[in-house]
């Protein structure tokens, strides 16, 4: 993969041009997210804290994605691939890095996984249920596409918890409950790429 540019989703140069198509980017993508979400060290560090700090978190989120971003030249993952580990459960840990990547609390986080404090600890160790893993892969998915639109992962952050004009002022990550949301992110993101307004 190591022939797909970083920001191989802009429109000045889609991910058609280094000969891959965005079904494959998007698998690139959910790759190194799932492989942050599969990171021994950042699991480790949920277990031993007693109270989970998102800006610690995210702080170890983002040197795990720099360090997916170094892997890219693996083979790429398949979709159905993909989907497999998210049916079969993602570690109950990327439910705190996905809420580290896209909110300022857990308290803020857990309405929109639908979930309550108590039952959120408890999946530390755990296994995510397959919606639950979805919306954890969407959010990981656009904050890593995002990131790649504008440059780096802290303006990704501050565009997923913003409100956005083009968006009819939602706040993209709560978007990412549905696919279809999703979409509509995803869209604005490449009109982003291609210098319309936010």
């Amino acid at each position: 993969m190591s022939d797909l540019p970083a920001a191989g989703f802009r429109a000045d140069r889609p991910a058609s041009s280094a000969g891959r198509s965005f079904s494959e980017f998007r698998s690139g993508i959910d790759q190194r997210v799932l492989r942050v979400f599969h990171s021994k060290a950042i699991k480790r560090s949920l277990r031993e804290q007693g109270k989970v700090n998102l800006e610690l978190l995210w702080g170890r989120t983002v040197r795990a994605l720099a360090e997916q971003e170094k892997r890219r030249e693996e083979p790429v993952l398949e979709q159905a691939d993909i989907h497999r580990a998210i049916v079969e459960g993602l570690p109950g840990e990327a439910l705190y890095i996905s809420c580290a990547m896209g909110f300022d609390s857990m308290q803020e986080a857990l309405p929109f996984f639908d979930l309550s404090a108590k039952t959120a600890r408890l999946k530390i160790g755990d296994l995510l249920a397959a919606n639950q893993g979805e919306m954890a892969l969407r959010i990981g998915r656009v904050l890593t596409m995002a990131g790649d639109v504008f440059g780096s992962l802290e303006a990704a952050r501050t565009y997923l918890r913003a409100p956005n004009f083009a968006l009819g002022g939602a706040i993209p990550r709560d978007l990412l409950k549905t696919a279809e949301g999703e979409q509509l992110v995803l869209s604005e993101l490449q009109t982003q790429a291609a210098g319309g307004p936010v």
